[in-house]
């Protein structure tokens, strides 16, 4: 993840801290692509693990191209987000 992303500033790909309960496409100073920006999604654990296996196909336009294949990765991520949020 870091090499887009950052805990606290944002980077190719917008900062962390906050991410799990947030509007996806919706903090300051990100321009996020437009489908993003239309969603209607919350990062939940069930958003967010369908966005890291897939993100274009979970949101077809959105930019980012990476995804995980391990389940436990994706857990591991999940828990790691929900530790940088209030």
């Amino acid at each position: 993840c870091s090499a887009c992303h950052s805990v606290d500033v944002h980077r190719t790909g917008p900062m962390h801290r906050g991410v799990f309960g947030r509007k996806a496409g919706k903090i300051e100073g990100f321009d996020f692509s437009k489908a993003l920006k239309r969603s209607k999604i919350v990062w939940r654990e069930k958003e967010l693990r369908a966005w890291l296996r897939g993100p274009t196909k979970y949101i077809p336009g959105s930019a980012m191209g990476f995804n995980l294949t391990s389940e436990e990765d994706i857990t591991n991520v999940i828990d790691y987000l929900k530790t940088l949020t209030k």
